[in-house]
C-alpha cells in the first residue's frame, strides 16, 4: 500500500488521524491507525517532523521518551487556509468562487449562506 501513495498522501492520512483524535496521538498509535504493515515507524516520524516544520503539527512530551502529536488546526481551518492560499494566486477571486459554488450541492450552498449570516 505505501508504495502506491502519491506525494503528500501520507501527510494527509496522518493529519486525518490527528484531526479525528484532537486529544493527540503517539507515533505508534498513528502507525496502528494507518494500518499499513509495510510502513515503518521511522517514516511516520519523518512525516510528523515535516508536518511540524510546516507548522501543521505540534508535539508535547508524554511519558518517558514518548511524544504526543496534535494538529495545530482543525480540518476545517486547514482547508480554509489552503483555499485562501490558492485564492492569492488568482487575479479574479470572484470567478474562482463562482466555479466553486457551481460544484456545491443545494445543501452545501444553504449551509454556506447560514454560516455567512451568523
Amino acid at each position: 500500500m505505501s508504495n502506491k501513495r502519491k506525494q503528500g498522501e501520507l501527510e494527509s492520512e496522518i493529519l486525518g488521524c490527528l484531526w479525528d483524535r484532537p486529544e493527540g496521538l503517539t507515533s505508534q498509535q498513528i502507525l496502528a491507525l494507518l494500518g499499513d504493515d509495510d510502513l515503518a515507524i521511522t517514516t511516520v516520524l519523518t512525516v510528523l517532523s515535516r508536518l511540524s516544520d510546516k507548522g501543521l503539527v505540534g508535539r508535547e512530551q508524554a511519558s518517558g521518551r514518548t511524544f504526543l502529536f496534535k494538529s495545530t488546526s482543525s480540518r476545517e481551518q486547514h482547508t480554509a487556509s489552503v483555499i485562501l492560499a490558492a485564492l492569492e494566486k488568482t487575479e479574479n477571486p470572484a470567478l474562482v468562487f463562482g466555479h466553486l459554488v457551481k460544484g456545491l450541492s443545494h445543501a452545501q450552498i444553504e449551509s454556506l449562506k447560514k454560516s455567512l449570516n451568523d
